[in-house]
Formats: structure tokens, C-alpha cells, sequence
């Protein structure tokens, strides 16, 4: 689908006399210098060479003269640094440009061959050189000129690679349709076979591109017909072509080896015709001539990437013969002719040659002694226009026929076509017209700009609509009307824009062409400051540029019909092809852009890269795609950002992405359909594909949904698999005001039912459609996601129902369904409701259910309804087996209501139904209900439902505390006992929760006597103290028990030494104070010692290993994670072939590239929570030289920092306590050493809790070792508590 078009010409005078014969061209690759040698009407042979003349380097000067006669090559040698020229008469010469710029003679003739030379050429790494003499021989001969082998052409061996056909596929074993069996024995007499009448009887030689064989082509005396013999590098014959009958002398091997090409002449017709290397015809193509015009081909010649075919032929143009060149490429097996290169005036193409390394230049020397460059470039015919109007057609040249097809309403494959305009000879260009449509098209021909109207959908034909000729050549634009018309841009209804080449400026003129209903043709030029590379034109926009080969951008722009050229922008470099867009987040804020493609895949937007692998580009709406080398297709939104922060998203695609998107190796793109989410694509075999990118389908499911085009948008989502949830999601609020017009335009009820079971709890914007490439991290789900099922089937239902019950009851009872949870129960009231109304339907309405739910589930749903018709027609309509379902509705039929309906709940295991049903079946059934009520732990609905059955509510309650004490919830049990009036076993229940005020209560309830009372007493007394709480023990030991002694022993006990004075002397017991509080208040003080000695060892001994963790690190390597592992300390015998981890590796910190890849791809592997329980063991065991250790130690520090916090109350009250008692040194040491041990524990803190460096889990993943790595683990420093405890006076 791609065309062949003229980018850049220019053209230099090499010499003022006519030409005559054919003249040669070549070039040095490295300089750029161009070699032209021809013959001049004296019959000698000029050679000049550009790169020479001062200030103008593309000026030719003439270097060498010869008076030899008949050029048969001409070629530079990169090595040598000249040009080697050979004629026919057999001089070989040698021309230098760095001899001539040193004023010395430029050429060199080196040797002779007495026989002349017929035909030469030279390898492609010029190494060899093959010439075949005048007495045809081949002589194969070094880059120094020596002879390695000379042999004769004209043998009758048919080479080494001979085939030799057993018959398979032969012409006997084929079909040959009406003809019969008689075409398969009928025999060709090739000794008939002869030359063609066009032959220049001259031999030809041609090597293929790896430079391993090379072909020669001349007329067989034997024979008396041309033959193609193949030979390899050392000169040995391979193959000899296959009989062919007037074939002619053009030849040359495809660069890319597969073909060789020849030409035919046929009695109806003239073919170029193709061989393989082993002689045999390959597929052939006609020429476009007629039997009044017929073509002779001079010439045949590939470019250097093998896609294109030159054909120098003369043949008759306005009434003369002219020698002319036309250019050919293949797609799908046809072959298109995209230009015909017809110099105007009459001129002969005298030279023609590809540049050896730009595919895409080529080099003419005219019959005038004119040079010209030709550069040309890929493009693809189609309107600019981005209105949804356009009909997206696509032009693609072939000779005289400009193929079309409207790919926005159908994609006819390659050759094929919709239709086609037809022009008056062949075409070079073709533009379409400024209306939005592209219905308007007009061809370029070398004498006239022909005009079309295309039909809307392809359907009919092009209708003519008028044809303006070319302006005549004269002296006011002889300088530049003679030369190729370039980028033809159709910009208004009556004017052209184009350029030409200006020989005497050497700058392009920018014409402005327009035109009158007359067709009468009126040309404007302007000159441009520079060579222009490329001209666009926007339909939509109206913006016209003009880009120089600098990569100068100009806008064009009339005032009074005069063009006014500004510069405008200036890309990084030039780009073959443009376009304008506007870039901004709203049209107000929208900014002009020119986007462009290098030849080099770089992708511009104004001077900023968005892409380096770019190979082709479109513009559809505000949506820029382009392919790349990497095989994807990228899509840029141009109003989700601004100029400034326009790029391309650096977060790597996932399946939902829509800026991104896989295509088929080599794929380009011809074009996006506007008003449809299509894009085409082309393969490099030439088959189209038209693909809906998701970012093309969502741009339009969103314009449809802010035109409340509803339908137009769910069908988009169903035909492109996009989840319906975007509907609602694109915007919430917009769809609930207008879900009426929704389910009115989309109301079938397929439909309906489709888009309510895809509805989920998910904003599919935050997880699946982003924009713009966006991580879900980086959006918010909408307000109200959780409720979005609930809230839209609700909504949906409230209009269903509006409409019609009946109508839409398959999707009435799917929004019961979709409802989270699932409303099944609704939906079966339903389906009763219409059952009684009108049974067939409910039955087609039960059979969808069915589809949306499990049929057991609708059974159960209907059973726990107690509606038994109900339930039969589920199990019926679910096929259910009767056997299964009968005999149990036939015995619940048995039972009266309340007691069927608690068996129905007991079978649906809906207990606290069943016991509700079971205690209004009543009475008699309550010893089952007890049962039950314990079996199901359903003692509080029991309660409840017999709150008012005093009886049975005593009962429940006994059988409930019963329940509590068994499970050792004593309190409650004691709490339930009471309520049951059962205060003996409340007060055990108490008693055994420790709860001594409600145990005294009850006791006194119960008239306890003092002896009952002070047993309790003091077995209550040993209770809290075992518990430790010495307070309460001491209470009850005072108030109940009476004991002194003991009170004072429990306050003692629980360090309450002032409160065990007090109560001495309270109660005239002082001699409690020598013989309790004293020695109590020692043993304290030396309790706490210890404690205290024990805190300060621990500290020293913990903080110490700290340091040496923290400045020696243990032998295992966190990199590691075997090297924790004590599952391996025990292992003595390994594999010989364990290679990834050994013994000797754990214990050592040598790394190699094998274990830590094999360490990290297996982390996620041993991810088990059997294996992480185990290691949260070993973590709480901190054992030493494990990477535990630390965390183990920092956290025990932090309890002791905490215990010693706690402490100081407590230190506070025994200091206070000796000092009365005169134990004044004692007090004065024990807040010394505390206080000392609290400032030491304080300046420790700052060192003690740092960011944690050994604690990397053995069986974390990957994730969570970087996570470690980068964000260590950090235990909280701990606070010490204020506290005013010690004592001012010591």
C-alpha cells in the first residue's frame, strides 16, 4: 500500500554538448563524490567528477579525456580511490581525483586486451573483476589487474549443478483441463528458439551480492539464442538457464541472491522474466505496452536493498522515441510499476544507477549533459482529513491506474482494490482534496494533473472531474518547469501547492498553482532558502508546512493570494515524514505540534524525542500510533498532557495496557479509520490486517458514552471483548441519571442479562482501562465501588420494572442474583408470584435462573420458603432425580407447620430458624428443643424466645451456666446462675473465678455462719495470693478472716510496707513490726538487690555482644540464606554433583555468579508457613551466631529498659520504708546503685536501638531482601517513665 515518491531532486550541468550513447555513473561511498563518463559528439570519452569546483561542490569538472570509443564499465574502486573505466576496444583506465587536484594527469591507462572487452563487471567487495573478451572468453582477473582463470563462454556442459529431472511434477503428470491428455505429449522444439529483434547481441555479466557467483548472458552460436551460464567466485560453470525463447540481453542478480532478471519479447507481449540460480524460470511480469507503443528494454537494474527494479527502455512518448525509466516493486506476488521517470522536452536518460549504499537514491545523466539526484521514500496515499466523515480511502499507484480502497467500510486485500481511476498515462503523484470526506483525488501524470470524485463507501466508480495540463516551458521558469513536480498538496478547492527544482537558484520554488473551472492553470513561485524535503498539508487544521532537509520547519500562509513563508520550528534533523497535531489537555489549551519520523526510527513531537524505534506513524483524532522496531504498536493521547510533559510511559505494559500493543514482526502502518476503532496494518509480504487497538476502542466507547449513545457503546464493548463495567465506571454519576435512556436504548434483553453478569465491585479505570499509561498505584478508585453492584441492580430493577414485569423478567431476577450478597429468596418470591399468573413463563424464567445459579441452591432456596409447589418446579425444571427429593417432602407433609418448617431449617443447617420454629411447636416439644438448643450453642435465642415461659427460662439458664462452667467461664456461669436462682452453684462458679465480692454476697445470701464464712475466707485468701494479688488478699483477710497476722503478711508480700505498718499499729499489734514488717522489709531490700545485680549483669553482657555483632559481622553471608539454615549442621555426605551450594560455601564469604542466582530464583520456592513458623521459633530463641541474634538481643534489651522503668515506684517505696527503720546506709546504696544503673541504661539507648542489620529472613523473597536492604527493620526506642522516687534526704 505503500508508493514510490520523489522527496528531493537536484540537478547539475556536466557538460553544454549533446549525448548520444549511453553514458555510466558512479560514486564514491565514503566523499560522496559522483563520477559521470561519457561520450561527446566527437566520439571521446569525458570523464568529470563533483567535489572539485570551489564554494560549489556539487559542480561538475572534467578530470580525463580519452580518445578510446564504446564505454563497457564504469566503476570507483574504494581501495584504489579511482575509478576504473573499460571500453570496447579493450583500454582499461584508471581515473584519479587526487592526482588532478594535484595538478597531475588524472587518468592512467594500465593494460589492454587485444580482443576488446564486451562486458565487465566487478564483485561486490571489488576483489574480482570478470571481462569477457572479444573471441568470448571469460577471464577472471584480480583488483591489481592479474589473470587467476580465462576459460571459454560458449561450452556444451550444462555446469556441476545440473538437474536432473525422475518426472516428479513434470508436464506428463500434470492437469491440463480441456486440453486434455494430448497437451501433456505435446513437446517443445526449443532448436526454434532464436534471439529477439531488440537484442544488442552484446554479452552482460552480473554478481550477486554475496559475491559467490556471478551469471553471464550472451547468444550461443550453437544455439543461435541468448543463454544465462552461472558461475562461482573461482570461475567454475554451475548451471546454464533453461531454453527460453527471445530472451533479450538485459541482466542483472537480485542483491538479495534469489533471482536473476532478464527480459522476453513475446509476439503479444513483452515480459521480464526471472530465474533461479539453477537456470530455471521463476515467475515473469508484462510490460504495460500496447501494439502501436511498443517498449525496448536497454537496461535492468536493483536497488541495493533488492525492493526495487529500474527498467531503462526507449519506447515512443509524444510522437517520438525517448529513453525513459520505470521503476518496479512487488507485493503478494504482483508487480507495480510506481514511477516512470520521463524527462520533459524530449530528453534521453542516457545514464541511470542506484547509489551503492542509499537504496532509496538514484543517479540520471541526460541527453542534455544534465546530472541528476533523485531521492525518493516510501509513502502512503490517504487524506489527512481527521473527520469522522472521512472515508479513509488509500491510494496506490500502478503505471496508469491509481488503485483505491476505503478501508473505513472495507479492507480488500493486496493486489486486489475497490476501484480505480484511470489517468491518461502514468502516474507520479497522487494528493486528495481539502474536503473532510477525502472523496476528492487528484493524479499526477508527467504532462497533466488529472481530478477525481471518489464514491462515499467504494461502491461505483471514479468520476472525472476535469484534468488541468502542466504550464508550457518558456523563459520566465525555464530554470526550474522542466524539472520533476514534487509533494503536490490540493489545499483549497482551486489551488495546488507544490515545488520543483531551480537550476539557476539551486534552491527549490515553492509554486502556488490555481486553477479556474476553465482548468486553466496559473502558477505562482516563490523561491525557498533551502532545498525543501517535504510539504503537508492538514485538512482538518488548514496548516500548511514546508520542511527543508536541515529539518527547518516553515508555515505557509496567503495574504491576498500571495504565500507568506515564516520559520516556525526547527527538528533535531530532518524527517522524511510529517504531520500537525495539537497537543493540550483541553482544545482551548491546545498547542500547534509537528510530529516527524526520521529515516533513522527517531519519532519528534517539536524538538522533543518520543521515540527511537519508530517506523511509521499515523494521526487518528487526538490519538498519535506508531510502530516500532521492536514489534509493538505505541499510543500517545495528545490531550492527556501538555508540550511540556507529552511522553511515552516508562512503566512496562501489562495485559490491560492500552498504549501498547503486539504486532507481527515487520508490520507498518497504512492508516487508522477515523470514525472507526480501526487500524491497518501491513506485513512485509504485502497482506493487510485490520486490527481494533484497545486504545482506539476505548477513545470511542468513550466519546458514545458523553453523547449518552449508549448502545453504540455497548455493542463496541461486547464486539471488542471490553468489560461492560466501563459503562458505569467512565462515569458514575452519569450513568445512574440516565440508566432509563440506557435500558432504553439497549433493550434486548440478552443484553441486559449480559451487562448485569459482568457487573462486579471494581473500578475497571483504576484496574484494567488506565489512561495514558498509569500504574493502578498511581489512580484512586471512585467513591462508592464497594456498593456498585448493589446500587446499579437496584436501579436497573426499579426501571424494569416500570417497563414490564413480564418483558423483562430474566433480567429482573438477574439483578436479584448479581446482588452482593445474592438476593436468591427475592428472586424465587418472584418466579412464585408469575407462577400463579402465568406458568409458562415462570417456568422459561425458572430455566434461566437455573443458568445463573446452581439448581440445588434454587431447591434449597425454595425449600427454606416453605413453598413445597416452588420446589417442585425447581426440582423438575433441574432435572433432579425424584428419588432423591420425594420421599423427604412426602415425610415433612406429615408434620404440622411449625415442626415441618423447624425440620426444613434443620436440613438447610439454618439453626437458629430451626430452634425459632421448634419453640412455637410447642411444649411438648421442649426436652428436643434442649437438646438442640446444647448440640447448636443456641442458649441466647432460647433465652430470648422463652423470655416470658418463666419454667422453661429457669430451665435454659441452668443447662446454659452449666455450659459456662464447663468451658471455665466462671464469672458469666455465676452471672447465669443467679438469674437462675441457683445461688449454691453461683457461688462456686464465683468462688472459682475469683470474683470474692460476689462469693461473700451470695454467702451472705445463703446465712453462711462465721466458721463457713472464715473457711471461705482464707480459701479465697490463698487463691488471690497464688494469683498475686496480695491487696485484695489482705482485704478479705481483715474483713472476713479477721486476721491480722495475715493481713499484714499479704501487704508484705505485695511490698506494701507502709500500709503493713499502719495496720500494725492500727490494730495495737506493734509487735507485728519486729516480728513481720522488719524482717519482711530486709528481705525485700535484699530481694531487690538481687534483682537489681541481675538487671545490670544482663545489661553488660547483652550490650557487650551487641558491639561485637555490630563491628564483627558473623561468618554466614546474608546473600546467603542457606548459610541459617541449621537443617544442614547435621549433614555429612552431599551428591557429587551438587554444584550449587556445598558445605565449604556456608562458612565462607566467597560469592560466585552461579550460587547467587540459584539462591534468588529459588527464595520464592521455599516460601512455606511451615518453614516461616519454623523460623519464627528460631527468631524467639535468638540463637547466637544465628542473624537473629541481634533482633533477639535489642528486643530483650528493650524489656529490661521497660522493667527497669517499672521499677522505680517500687524502689522509691522501700527506700522510703528503711530510712524510718533506720536502715539509712542500706537505703542510701540501693538508690545509689539504681540510680547509676538508670543513667547507664540512658546513654546507651542512642547506640543500642539502630536500624537492625541481621535480619533477613531465611525464607523471604526476593522483594523482601531488597526490601530489607533498602528500608532495614527499626525496633522503637523505648520510653523511661518520669518518676520522682528517690529520696532528697540521702
Amino acid at each position: 500500500m505503500r508508493n514510490l515518491e520523489l522527496l528531493g531532486h537536484k540537478t547539475s550541468k556536466v557538460t553544454s554538448s549533446d549525448i548520444e550513447g549511453r553514458s555510466f555513473i558512479t560514486t564514491d561511498p565514503e566523499s560522496l563524490t559522483v563520477y559521470v563518463a561519457f561520450e561527446d559528439t566527437n566520439g571521446q570519452i569525458r570523464v568529470a567528477a563533483t567535489d572539485l569546483a570551489p564554494g560549489d561542490p556539487s559542480a561538475f569538472v572534467e578530470i580525463g579525456r580519452s580518445t578510446s570509443s564504446g564505454i563497457v564499465n564504469f566503476t570507483f574502486l574504494a581501495d584504489l580511490q579511482v575509478a576504473c573505466l573499460c571500453t570496447f576496444n579493450g583500454d582499461i583506465m584508471l581515473f584519479s581525483k587526487e592526482r588532478f587536484e594535484k595538478g597531475e594527469e588524472a587518468m592512467e591507462i594500465i593494460g589492454s586486451v587485444d580482443s576488446g572487452i564486451h562486458a565487465l563487471a566487478w564483485s561486490p567487495d571489488q576483489d574480482l573483476v570478470v571481462l569477457i573478451t572479444g573471441e568470448k572468453k571469460v577471464l577472471e582477473m584480480t583488483q591489481d589487474f592479474d589473470t587467476i582463470t580465462e576459460f571459454e563462454l560458449h561450452v556444451e556442459d550444462q555446469g556441476e549443478g545440473v538437474q536432473h529431472s525422475v518426472g516428479w511434477g513434470s508436464k506428463e503428470t500434470q492437469f491440463h483441463g480441456t486440453a486434455g491428455k494430448e497437451a501433456a505429449q505435446q513437446k517443445v522444439d526449443t532448436s526454434k528458439f532464436g534471439t529477439s529483434n531488440d537484442d544488442d547481441f552484446k554479452p552482460r555479466v552480473s554478481w550477486r551480492g554475496d559475491g559467490t557467483f556471478f551469471a553471464v548472458s550472451d547468444i550461443d552460436p550453437a544455439r543461435s539464442a541468448r543463454v544465462i551460464r552461472m558461475f562461482n567466485r573461482e570461475g567454475t560453470l554451475q548451471n546454464t538457464s533453461e531454453p527460453v525463447d527471445k530472451l533479450e540481453q538485459a541482466l542483472d542478480w537480485r542483491p538479495s541472491g534469489n533471482l536473476i532478471v532478464s527480459s522476453q519479447r513475446l509476439p503479444h507481449r513483452h515480459d521480464i522474466v526471472f530465474f533461479e540460480r539453477n537456470g530455471l524460470r521463476h515467475g515473469e511480469f508484462t510490460l504495460r505496452e500496447s501494439s502501436d507503443n511498443q517498449q525496448k528494454v536497454l537496461e535492468v537494474s536493483w536497488n541495493a536493498d533488492s525492493t526495487i527494479l529500474a527498467i531503462w527502455i526507449e519506447s515512443e512518448q509524444s510522437g517520438k522515441l525517448q529513453k525513459t525509466v520505470q521503476l518496479w516493486t512487488t507485493k503478494n506476488y504482483h508487480w507495480y510499476m510506481k514511477q516512470h521517470i520521463v524527462l520533459s522536452e524530449g530528453r534521453d536518460v542516457t545514464g541511470f544507477a542506484w547509489d551503492v549504499e542509499n537504496a532509496l537514491l538514484a543517479h540520471l545523466f541526460t541527453s542534455s549533459g544534465q546530472y541528476h539526484r533523485l531521492l525518493y521514500t516510501w509513502e502512503v496515499f490517504t487524506s489527512t482529513s481527521l473527520d469522522e466523515s472521512n472515508s479513509g480511502y488509500v491510494a496506490v499507484a500502478d503505471g496508469s491506474q491509481l488503485l483505491l480502497t476505503p478501508f473505513g467500510y472495507q479492507n480488500v486485500p493486496p493486489p486486489m482494490y475497490a476501484l480505480k481511476a484511470v489517468a491518461e498515462s502514468d502516474v507520479q503523484y497522487s494528493t486528495f482534496g481539502p474536503d473532510p470526506a477525502g472523496l476528492q483525488v487528484a493524479v499526477l501524470t508527467n504532462q497533466k494533473i488529472q481530478l477525481f470524485e471518489l464514491p462515499v463507501k467504494g461502491h461505483g466508480a471514479a468520476a472525472p472531474l476535469g484534468q488541468l495540463t502542466l504550464p508550457k516551458i518558456d523563459s520566465s521558469n525555464q530554470s526550474y518547469a522542466g524539472n520533476f513536480i514534487r509533494h503536490l498538496c490540493w489545499i483549497a478547492e482551486t489551488r495546488f501547492v507544490y515545488c520543483q527544482y531551480d537550476e539557476e537558484l539551486q534552491t527549490d520554488m515553492i509554486c502556488i498553482a490555481d486553477f479556474t473551472s476553465d482548468c486553466d492553470l496559473t502558477v505562482t513561485a516563490t523561491p525557498l532558502d533551502g532545498n525543501t524535503g517535504r510539504i503537508y498539508f492538514n485538512t482538518t487544521t488548514k496548516d500548511l508546512i514546508v520542511e527543508s532537509i536541515d529539518g527547518s520547519v516553515y508555515s505557509v500562509e496567503f495574504e491576498d493570494n500571495q504565500p507568506l513563508i515564516n520559520k516556525v520550528a526547527q527538528l533535531a534533523d530532518f524527517c522524511p515524514w510529517i504531520a500537525t497535531a495539537r497537543v493540550g489537555l483541553t482544545p482551548e489549551e491546545s498547542e500547534f505540534a509537528i510530529v516527524g519520523l526520521t529515516d533513522r526510527s527517531k519519532l519528534y513531537v517539536n524538538e522533543k524525542l518520543i521515540s527511537s524505534e519508530a517506523t511509521s506513524f499515523f494521526l487518528r483524532g487526538t490519538w498519535l500510533v506508531f510502530s516500532t522496531t521492536s514489534h509493538s504498536a505505541r499510543f500517545l493521547s495528545l490531550d492527556s498532557f501538555t508540550l511540556e510533559t507529552l511522553k511515552l510511559s516508562d512503566e512496562a505494559s501489562d495485559a490491560y495496557d492500552e498504549t501498547s500493543r503486539r504486532l507481527e514482526r515487520g508490520s507498518k502502518i497504512v492508516m487508522a479509520t477515523q470514525h472507526k476503532p480501526s487500524l491497518i496494518l501491513q506485513m512485509p509480504r504485502g497482506n493487510l490486517e485490520t486490527i481494533c487497538p484497545r486504545a482506539f476502542v476505548l477513545a470511542t466507547i468513550r466519546e458514545d458514552l458523553k453523547a449518552l449513545n449508549f448502545r453504540s457503546a455497548f455493542i463496541a464493548c461486547r464486539k471488542n471483548r471490553i468489560d461492560l463495567n466501563i459503562l458505569y465506571d467512565e462515569n458514575p454519576e452519569r450513568f445512574v441519571q440516565n440508566i432509563r435512556t440506557f435500558i432504553e436504548q439497549v433493550s434486548e434483553v440478552d443484553y441486559l442479562n449480559l451487562f448485569l453478569s459482568n457487573l462486579r465491585n471494581e473500578d475497571t479505570l483504576v484496574t484494567m482501562y488506565r489512561r495514558g499509561g498509569r500504574t493502578a498505584d498511581q489512580l484512586t478508585p471512585a467513591a462508592g465501588v464497594e456498593k456498585k453492584v448493589n446500587s446499579i441492580c437496584e436501579a436497573v430493577r426499579n426501571v424494569l420494572v416500570e417497563l414490564g414485569r413480564e418483558h423483562y423478567i430474566q433480567s429482573i431476577l438477574s439483578t436479584y442474583v448479581r446482588s452482593s450478597p445474592p438476593d436468591i429468596e427475592s428472586a424465587m418470591a418472584l418466579l412464585s408470584e408469575l407462577r400463579e399468573t402465568n406458568m409458562s413463563a415462570a417456568e422459561e424464567a425458572l430455566k434461566y435462573t437455573i443458568f445463573l445459579c446452581k439448581a440445588d441452591l434454587l431447591y434449597n432456596v425454595a425449600l427454606g420458603m416453605y413453598n413445597f409447589p416452588l420446589v417442585l418446579m425447581v426440582a423438575q425444571q433441574a432435572q433432579m432425580d425424584p428419588k432423591e427429593y420425594l420421599p423427604f417432602l412426602q415425610e415433612l407433609k406429615n408434620f404440622e407447620k411449625y415442626y415441618q418448617r423447624y425440620k426444613i431449617d434443620d436440613h438447610l443447617k439454618r439453626h437458629e430458624k430451626a430452634i425459632k420454629n421448634l419453640s412455637l411447636a410447642g411444649d411438648q416439644h421442649f426436652d428436643e428443643l434442649l437438646r438442640y438448643m446444647q448440640a447448636h450453642d443456641l442458649y441466647l435465642i432460647a433465652i430470648e424466645e422463652y423470655a416470658h415461659k418463666k419454667q422453661q427460662k429457669l430451665a435454659i439458664l441452668n443447662v446454659y451456666g452449666d455450659h459456662l462452667a464447663f468451658k471455665n467461664s466462671f464469672e458469666e456461669a455465676g452471672i447465669i446462675y443467679t438469674m437462675a436462682g441457683n445461688p449454691a452453684a453461683a457461688l462456686e462458679a464465683y468462688r472459682s473465678a475469683g470474683c470474692w465480692r460476689e462469693s461473700f454476697s451470695i454467702a451472705k445470701q445463703l446465712k453462711y455462719t462465721d466458721e463457713e464464712l472464715h473457711g471461705l475466707a482464707y480459701d479465697t485468701i490463698e487463691y488471690l495470693k497464688d494469683k498475686r494479688r496480695f491487696q485484695e488478699a489482705a482485704t478479705v483477710a481483715k474483713d472476713y478472716a479477721k486476721d491480722v497476722e495475715e493481713v499484714v503478711d499479704c501487704l508484705l508480700k505485695g511490698s506494701l510496707w507502709k500500709e503493713a505498718e499502719r495496720i500494725s499499729y492500727t490494730h495495737d499489734r506493734s509487735d507485728l513490726i519486729e516480728t513481720h514488717v522488719k524482717p519482711g522489709l530486709v528481705e525485700g531490700y535484699a530481694q531487690m538487690e538481687d534483682d537489681l545485680d541481675e538487671m545490670m549483669a544482663q545489661f553488660r553482657k547483652q550490650t557487650a555482644r551487641l558491639v561485637e555483632l555490630r563491628t564483627r559481622k558473623p561468618e554466614q553471608n546474608v546473600d546467603n540464606p542457606m548459610a541459617n539454615d541449621e537443617s544442614l549442621d547435621n549433614i555429612d555426605m552431599f551428591s557429587d554433583t551438587t554444584s550449587m551450594y556445598s558445605q565449604f560455601t556456608r562458612y565462607t564469604n566467597a560469592s560466585s555468579r552461579v550460587s547467587s542466582v540459584s539462591s534468588t530464583g529459588s527464595a520464592k520456592t521455599r516460601k512455606t508457613s511451615k518453614l516461616r513458623k519454623k523460623e519464627e521459633r528460631k527468631r524467639a530463641r535468638g540463637k547466637k551466631g544465628t542473624v537473629f541474634e541481634e533482633e533477639y538481643i535489642v528486643n530483650s534489651l528493650k524489656k529490661l529498659y521497660e522493667k527497669a522503668s517499672n521499677l522505680q515506684n517500687d524502689f522509691g517505696n522501700l527506700i522510703r520504708a528503711l530510712v524510718p527503720f533506720d536502715y539509712v546506709e542500706e537505703a542510701r546504696a540501693i538508690q545509689e546503685k539504681f540510680k547509676s544503673f538508670l543513667k547507664e541504661l540512658e546513654a546507651e539507648v542512642p547506640v543500642i536501638f539502630v536500624p537492625l542489620q541481621l535480619t533477613i529472613s531465611l525464607y523471604a523473597t526476593l522483594e523482601e531482601f531488597e526490601e530489607a536492604k533498602n528500608n532495614p527493620k527499626v525496633i522503637e526506642k523505648p520510653v523511661m517513665a518520669k518518676v520522682d522516687w528517690e529520696l532528697q534526704i540521702l
